[in-house]
């Protein structure tokens, strides 16, 4: 209990920081140059985002919570990252497609260039969700199954097993698994960033794109006027689930509390400079490209989705769990946009 009252404590001053950089961003904004500026913001915004990780961290040993609220929270979280993915990636691109394709002037130019940008999305998409897949089995293969049960239940279904996977067979497996690779924490670490850094190029990529909608009306927007809402609620409420859920998976791996805080806090940090570069690149290169780029992201986070947080949910806590609070996870993210 003493070891999580001080990752409290940590993560207290982590935001009490946070939030004076915050609130005194208009004023150092006056000496710095806009692009440096609106890297700023991008740092913040990530770190704001992924301050949810060590939270739920805290949350889970100091609660324990059972399996149905675990599951419950999960598929919330899942839930709320589709919607975010979904609102603030995917249909915004969408509707310049077919505003582009559907252009009065009737221009070969703006049907070709809609016919693009429609290419790199969904190759973007494709090969996220490979590089995902690829990359999670790879890490697995070493040991990163360890870091929750949704990762290794497919792991367990990728070496041939066949039927209903129980939780008895999951925790032998978990069980047999930290003996052969001795609790694996850098390849539990390294199963945690590729869950993560499609998170910051994503969170980096949702404010550049609402950054560039309001200066293109000529104005100097203030830092709450380009908070992409419902995609920071979406992350927020996902990674708070994830973590607690696997930070019991690991402290059942043998890592220690002052571990596996330190994986989780190393990972905000991460984040945040993965969404930092992320509105750099996404600031720097042609629009197909960045497009292709958010699609990578956003197929690569939607793989994660539907290949370990929906099915740890559902092995967890039922379908009945599941199927609810899934939908409740997506329509608290949607309703955030109305802060946008």
């Amino acid at each position: 209990m003493k070891k999580v009252i001080i990752s409290l404590l940590f993560v207290v001053i982590f935001l009490l920081g946070g939030w004076l950089i915050w609130h005194h961003s208009g004023s150092m904004a006056e000496f710095m140059h806009p692009q440096t500026k609106y890297a700023m913001w991008a740092f913040i915004i990530g770190a704001l985002v992924t301050i949810s990780l060590p939270i739920g961290a805290i949350a889970g040993f100091a609660f324990k919570p059972g399996p149905r609220v675990t599951a419950g929270l999960t598929a919330f979280g899942g839930g709320a990252l589709l919607a975010a993915l979904s609102v603030e990636l995917i249909a915004p691109t969408v509707e310049e497609i077919v505003g582009q394709a559907s252009s009065p002037t009737g221009m070969a130019h703006d049907r070709t260039h809609a016919l693009e940008t429609m290419l790199a999305l969904i190759l973007g998409c494709a090969g996220g969700g490979f590089l995902f897949f690829t990359l999670d089995e790879l890490i697995n293969s070493k040991g990163g199954f360890l870091r929750k049960v949704g990762t290794t239940i497919n792991f367990l279904k990728h070496k041939g097993h066949e039927g209903a996977i129980t939780s008895k067979e999951v925790d032998v497996h978990h069980k047999e698994g930290v003996e052969e690779h001795g609790g694996a924490p850098m390849a539990i670490w390294l199963g945690l960033l590729i869950d993560g850094i499609p998170e910051s190029f994503v969170i980096g990529a949702g404010f550049l794109s609402l950054l560039s909608m309001k200066l293109g009306t000529g104005a100097d927007p203030a830092f709450t006027e380009v908070l992409p809402y419902t995609l920071i609620a979406g992350l927020f409420l996902s990674n708070f689930p994830e973590a607690l859920s696997a930070s019991l998976g690991m402290k059942k791996s043998g890592l220690s509390t002052g571990k596996i805080m330190m994986l989780w806090m190393s990972l905000v940090l991460i984040i945040a400079v993965g969404s930092l570069v992320g509105y750099y690149i996404g600031s720097s290169i042609p629009h197909e490209i960045e497009i292709g780029i958010e699609g990578l992201a956003a197929g690569a986070m939607l793989t994660m989705i539907a290949q370990t947080m929906i099915p740890e949910a559902v092995h967890i806590g039922g379908t009945k769990v599941v199927g609810l609070a899934t939908l409740a996870g997506y329509l608290s993210a949607v309703a955030f946009k109305v802060f946008e």
